[in-house]
């Protein structure tokens, strides 16, 4: 297994979710337009939930059954969520095909390739993962700008049913790529050790990853909407969500490289702190060129924070708990990657991008602070690698 491969399972499906801001700009003028932006967002949080909430059953699945089934299944859903959604034309509909069925399939596909890299690498487990979950923002390079395109020239049926087309080949060869260690044997495969949950560094973290993904993604669902309202080019709008995932990209892979010489923890801490001063200067960003710099900034910043919750989840636990320990910490901040960007989208009626801004500030503060207190019982010393 190579994690260029094994990026392969991030970069279609979850790449393909990150382009969510071009739906929900889309939705918003065309099918669901007598919806409100905060319901249409209910779509992409919704799928999120399913993605990262399924993540402890799909550890449990893979660690009995192992990679090749669940990822089997997990694209088979994928791939006929998105021809489904092609065909939607309800709100109901949408949220059914792309939130739920897309993100349950997405999560069978993820979940495996994460805990197998975990397997294969353990002295460079940062870089690893960062290089798998990198995968996730190539694809939001390329699946913005290839929508748009196609939205324009197709339409919105053929326009999915295309990327659905491309997602077969990629898919395929992510199964093929996703294997265990040879020789590597987990003991008592029916039944996952659950006594990580009395961890505290685990819990902590938990907490913390929960008030960061709070407002971790309203950037990336509002973005163009943001850049809409100040009157700028529409086409440029659309083009802010794939230079976001662009530095997004080398977010994922730079400080899994000073993780492994420092820890992950302590990138952590400091990733999520830089991104709150830049979400809290969202709204000072009114020009195109200001807009690219804020999009660069916040899209490498928050690539970090994706890449490092796996290894900060699998730090302080053995080998046979790794996949239901990313799980847990993962189905915990599925719920407020559920209910952060609806908050922010009544916060965007009532107080503007002004309070999105401080909002998302706010709660990536808190989860600071928690995952600071998790380190802190991982590891007393401050300058200790942890």
């Amino acid at each position: 297994m190579s994690d260029p491969d094994t990026s392969l399972s991030k970069e279609a499906p979850q790449g393909f979710i990150n382009a969510f801001g071009v739906f929900q700009e889309y939705y918003a003028h065309t099918i669901l337009s007598d919806k409100s932006p905060s319901t249409i967002s209910w779509i992409g949080s919704f799928n999120l939930f399913c993605l990262f909430g399924g993540m402890m059953a799909a550890g449990m699945l893979e660690y009995k059954f192992g990679p090749t089934v669940v990822m089997c299944t997990g694209s088979l859903m994928t791939v006929f969520a998105i021809f489904m959604t092609s065909l939607c034309k309800e709100f109901y509909e949408f949220f059914l095909a792309q939130g739920f069925l897309l993100g349950v399939g997405t999560c069978l596909v993820l979940m495996p390739a994460f805990v197998n890299v975990t397997y294969h690498f353990r002295a460079s487990r940062g870089v690893a993962m960062g290089i798998v979950v990198a995968g996730s923002s190539l694809g939001g390079v390329i699946w913005p700008i290839a929508l748009h395109r196609l939205l324009g020239e197709v339409g919105f049926g053929w326009a999915v049913r295309t990327a659905a087309f491309i997602m077969i080949p990629l898919l395929g060869l992510a199964i093929f790529a996703v294997r265990r260690p040879e020789g590597f044997v987990l003991s008592s495969r029916g039944k996952p050790d659950l006594s990580f949950l009395k961890n505290p560094t685990i819990i902590l973290l938990s907490m913390g990853m929960f008030f960061v993904y709070l407002g971790l993604f309203s950037p990336f669902f509002y973005i163009t909407y943001w850049t809409i309202s100040l009157g700028l080019d529409a086409t440029l709008a659309f083009y802010m969500i794939s230079i976001m995932n662009a530095s997004s990209l080398f977010g994922r892979i730079v400080p899994g490289i000073v993780a492994d010489r420092v820890g992950p923890f302590n990138v952590m801490i400091v990733i999520v702190a830089v991104s709150v001063v830049i979400a809290t200067c969202w709204t000072k960003a009114t020009t195109i060129p200001g807009i690219v710099v804020f999009s660069l900034a916040y899209g490498f910043t928050s690539g970090g924070v994706i890449s490092l919750q796996g290894p900060c989840a699998t730090a302080p636990v053995t080998p046979p708990q790794y996949g239901v320990a990313m799980g847990f910490v993962m189905t915990v901040l599925s719920i407020a990657a559920l209910i952060g960007t609806p908050i922010n989208g009544q916060l965007l009626n009532v107080f503007g991008y002004r309070g999105i801004s401080l909002f998302s500030g706010f709660s990536m503060l808190l989860g600071a602070a928690f995952t600071m207190i998790a380190r802190l019982f991982r590891v007393r010393g401050l300058l200790a690698k942890a």
